[in-house]
């Protein structure tokens, strides 16, 4: 019996593992940079292609504290964070 129950734990946790990187995979953002000027930028990116969560904000290199915020956002969420100075508005799509 306790093997069962050891059994269905840990097929539980790697569920959960699935999931979770099932979901960042089919995320999808818009972000838009904001300076202020005619020069303003915006991109979608679609985290499908990506080896790890937020790889793109990293990249980019957003603070942990903006990485972590950005991560924990719903669907429809709006986020506006200060990097270098320049607002960087993101959007969860998807």
């Amino acid at each position: 019996m306790s093997s069962l129950i050891s059994f269905s734990a840990s097929f539980k946790r790697i569920s959960q593992a699935i999931g979770e990187v099932i979901e960042f995979q089919s995320r999808i953002w818009v972000i838009n940079i904001h300076e202020g000027t005619l020069n303003d930028e915006s991109f979608i990116i679609n985290e499908d292609s990506f080896k790890e969560p937020m790889q793109w904000m990293v990249k980019r290199q957003y603070s942990t504290e903006m990485i972590e915020k950005v991560d924990a956002m719903k669907r429809s969420q709006i986020v506006v964070l200060m990097l270098n100075n320049v607002e960087h508005r993101l959007i969860r799509v998807k």
